[in-house]
């Protein structure tokens, strides 16, 4: 039996209201020279917990795209190309990310994974939502993917990956 799974997760909303003041702390931006930026998630693996209170993981999923829709209202207007996506991993929601892509064909190229180690299938968002499950509302466009991951080992991990913002409406 696992332990981590069992055991309490204590000071749940100290350690979410010490993310939230991370999360604003977020600086973009900084190094538009790069193909892109990315952005983890400020904070210990504590989100993903499978203790930690479906509340404190729903005030976090919505930061992170609020803060995800600052990003976007004051992208620069300058920059040749700058399309910004939040990345929400469930249930791994510490491996998180907003990301700011400043070359095209790096944005173009991030969107194909049907390898043999990664593997995304398109999720019909006509049917599920993952911000309406949350009753979380924002103006950003929405895809979801299921991921699959081939170990070293030959193990297979499964996720679910949700973006938000600038995503291809090739799906």
């Amino acid at each position: 039996m696992n332990i981590f799974h069992i055991k309490k997760q204590r000071g749940q909303w100290r350690k979410l209201d010490n993310l939230l003041k991370n999360i604003e702390q977020i600086a973009p931006f900084q190094n538009t020279l790069s193909p892109y930026e990315h952005f983890h998630v400020p904070s210990d693996e504590f989100i993903q917990h499978p203790q930690t209170g479906a509340n404190v993981k729903t005030v976090f999923c919505r930061r992170w795209i609020e803060k995800t829709e600052q990003i976007i209202r004051t992208k620069p207007s300058q920059l040749p190309f700058c399309k910004i996506v939040a990345l929400l991993s469930v249930p791994q929601f510490w491996s998180s990310q907003i990301i700011i892509f400043y070359s095209r064909s790096y944005y173009d190229s991030f969107w194909i994974r049907n390898g043999l180690e990664q593997f995304w299938k398109p999720i019909d968002n006509e049917k599920v939502s993952f911000m309406k499950n949350r009753n979380i509302i924002t103006f950003l466009n929405e895809q979801g993917f299921r991921e699959w991951i081939l170990g070293d080992d030959g193990s297979v991990s499964m996720s679910t990956l949700w973006f938000y913002g600038d995503v291809p409406s090739r799906f």
